[in-house]
């Protein structure tokens, strides 16, 4: 008889290699699982958070442009302590740079050399701001405020230029009244006083005097314009870096002025009620829309207006160039009735030897802002309008 089959006591090699490599492949599964969840949900907290960072930008945009403290017609009088409303168009266009031609490059950037600055109200009690050290403040109900774009330092990949936000706060207190301001002035030379003073100032006789709404409305006494005629603004929104003395970026308060990062695009526009359509491809252009100068007029005419570059060549009398008597290049400004010389009415436009860049009242404003998410590697676009049309 055969003796029986001894029981085996353990598996044998092949049969645990075999296991644990089905093993590792599960636990391969499941590890890639979990990083693809990973990877989404932290895309979908960045997508969040930069929507959310958007809307805040908007929404601060939106509060100053409502407290906007002039009629955004031209010719004011600083007699009537009204303030100013200023928009200077950059050189580049969305339609002009690789973010409409190329829109599926690396290359993202758009429009972000236009610069927005007016006088505005606080929408509830007032404005706050430094006063000489980080621990003293000063409030006015009244503020010259200038938002722009400054190339961020650290770029988040080749062919990928972004750009930081700023908003400019400075508090229009045409009295001071402390210790440090000797008869209501004081020794120091702009910008360089900007970094302890959040005032906006005006210099005089080789000292800086806190100004009124009234002396704001005069160019000359402005944040970065110049002192001779037509007072344009000195850091050149052309050659970067040159805007960085308007910012904090160098000091010890770097970062106090951004309002959002990652900027693509700062892209300010004017409501030109003469813009009209066109159709091209079966798709209806306004201008500054990429092949609308090779379209034909839209039929039927759809009602005229639309939002437009400012000088940039199409549309009606906004999208032309500006008047030559302003001395300036695409800015709208709300001008101020001391520049009028020899005596000449305001209602005589031959006799003036200095005039409003576009002396037609600004209807609206639409300001586009994109920002590039490099975690998601998405673009997302909000817009504001506001409208200066009055019942």
């Amino acid at each position: 008889m055969r003796p029986p089959t001894p029981l085996r006591s353990g598996f044998s090699l092949a049969e645990l290699l075999v296991a644990s490599t089905i093993g590792l492949l599960v636990m391969a599964g499941v590890a890639s699982l979990f990083s693809v969840f990973s990877r989404s949900l932290s895309q979908s907290q960045s997508t969040v958070d930069l929507t959310s960072r958007m809307r805040a930008a908007a929404w601060k945009l939106r509060q100053d442009l409502d407290g906007v403290t002039c009629p955004v017609v031209p010719w004011l009088s600083p007699d009537a302590n009204t303030g100013y409303f200023e928009i200077s168009e950059g050189p580049q266009r969305d339609t002009t740079l690789t973010f409409v031609a190329n829109a599926g490059t690396a290359n993202l950037e758009a429009d972000t050399d236009d610069v927005l600055m007016f006088t505005t109200r606080a929408p509830a009690g007032s404005f706050s701001g430094r006063y000489l050290t980080a621990d003293r403040t000063i409030e006015s109900p009244y503020a010259e405020v200038a938002w722009f774009c400054q190339e961020a330092a650290n770029q988040p990949a080749a062919g990928t230029k972004v750009y930081n936000l700023h908003r400019r706060q400075l508090l229009v207190l045409g009295y001071v009244g402390l210790p440090e301001f000797s008869g209501n002035s004081i020794a120091g030379a702009v910008p360089a006083i900007y970094e302890t003073y959040d005032l906006s100032l005006r210099s005089e006789g080789g000292r800086l005097y806190p100004n009124t709404l009234g002396d704001l409305t005069k160019r000359e006494n402005r944040l970065a314009h110049g002192a001779a005629f037509p007072h344009a603004l000195t850091l050149d929104i052309a050659a970067r870096p040159t805007w960085q003395a308007a910012t904090f970026s160098q000091t010890e308060r770097a970062w106090e002025d951004v309002i959002l990062t990652n900027v693509v695009s700062f892209d300010v526009r004017v409501f030109d009620p003469q813009a009209t359509a066109r159709r091209a491809g079966g798709v209806t252009l306004y201008p500054g829309d990429p092949g609308y100068a090779a379209g034909t007029p839209a039929t039927p005419a759809p009602a005229a207006g639309a939002y437009i570059d400012l000088g940039g060549g199409q549309g009606g009398r906004l999208g032309q160039p500006a008047d030559p008597k302003s001395g300036l290049v695409a800015t709208y400004d709300t001008w101020s009735q001391h520049y009028v010389a020899g005596g000449a009415g305001l209602n005589d436009p031959a006799a003036y030897t200095r005039a409003p860049p576009y002396p037609v009242p600004l209807e609206g404003v639409e300001v586009r802002i994109r920002c590039y998410d490099p975690s998601s590697k998405q673009v997302r676009q909000v817009s504001v309008r506001h409208s200066f049309r009055r019942p």
